[in-house]
């Protein structure tokens, strides 16, 4: 598991673009509205499935250090879960070796499944278990995702912009 310079620079820029989106949220419940999702999707369509993985787990490592243990215990942590295999899939569907592209758009999607596959049981557990509530199965998807459809379509939007505008004109991103 070699990783090259370019590989640990670009893994250090998305990792602080990340860790940075989550400091600008709007609290609407147990999840913040973040610019991570964006900074997800970003990842995975510049970086290789190594490179996004590793971009993905920093941000968590750091939200770990500087929040201690209690950071595993707030509802919205099993999304920083789902950041590091969204970002993977996608990185994965978009530059996968055999060749065959998938268009931003449904990796773009399946990442998200991925980000909400993770993050709701997570967060129903959290506040079910850890927490005392007892939230059934509608009121999870309303305050974990229903909630936040919007802004992910329009993120992913944004995201496959970006990336479609960029890739041409970033070097720092193609191997």
């Amino acid at each position: 598991m070699k990783l090259s310079t370019r590989d640990l620079t670009q893994i250090s820029i998305f990792a602080a673009l990340t860790f940075v989106s989550g400091f600008l949220s709007i609290p609407v419940g147990p999840v913040p509205i973040t610019l991570q999702t964006l900074m997800v999707l970003l990842t995975g369509f510049f970086l290789r499935p190594k490179a996004a993985f590793f971009a993905q787990l920093l941000p968590l490592l750091l939200k770990l250090l500087l929040g201690g243990f209690q950071a595993f215990l707030t509802p919205s942590f099993g999304f920083v879960f789902g950041f590091i295999a969204a970002a993977t899939l996608i990185s994965y569907l978009v530059h996968n070796k055999e060749g065959i592209f998938l268009n931003y758009g449904i990796a773009a999607v399946a990442g998200t499944i991925v980000m909400y596959a993770i993050g709701l049981p997570y967060m129903a557990m959290i506040l079910n278990v850890v927490m005392g509530n007892q939230f059934d199965l509608a009121a999870i998807f309303q305050m974990g995702m229903l909630l936040f459809i919007p802004g992910d379509i329009a993120k992913a939007v944004l995201a496959i912009i970006l990336a479609d505008r960029l890739k041409g004109h970033v070097r720092a991103f193609q191997h």
